[in-house]
């Protein structure tokens, strides 16, 4: 198995790849607004149990429990929460996709937590 060498987080700490210490952890968390605050409320979960429950749109995997409905064009490139720009994703390929594409969750493109 491949070995990620600890790095340096925000602060100057030494942490395992990946990772922020303790303390950068819970100052981003405290940070980033709540669910319905980004748009994620009722309505949201409402378009979720409406819609069919399809194939991983990335690994083609079937269905499962705590797949992530997935926004083709991201909601801050334009994209909409309309079906058709939506598709479900296992939770490991979101982050995959999502990390690819802006370095993470919750971070603005170009941007590595």
């Amino acid at each position: 198995m491949p070995y990620a060498p600890p790095r340096i987080c925000k602060c100057g700490a030494l942490v395992p790849a990946g990772r922020a210490c303790a303390r950068c952890s819970k100052a981003n968390e405290k940070a980033r607004p709540s669910a319905s605050a980004r748009g994620y409320g009722t309505d949201w979960r409402k378009l979720r149990e409406t819609m069919p429950k399809t194939r991983c749109a990335i690994c083609g995997g079937h269905w499962e429990p705590g797949m992530h409905l997935d926004h083709r064009t991201p909601r801050a490139a334009g994209g909409t929460d309309d079906p058709s720009n939506l598709q479900w994703v296992h939770r490991r390929c979101h982050s995959v996709k999502t990390a690819g594409q802006d370095g993470g969750f919750g971070n603005r493109r170009g941007q590595r937590g």
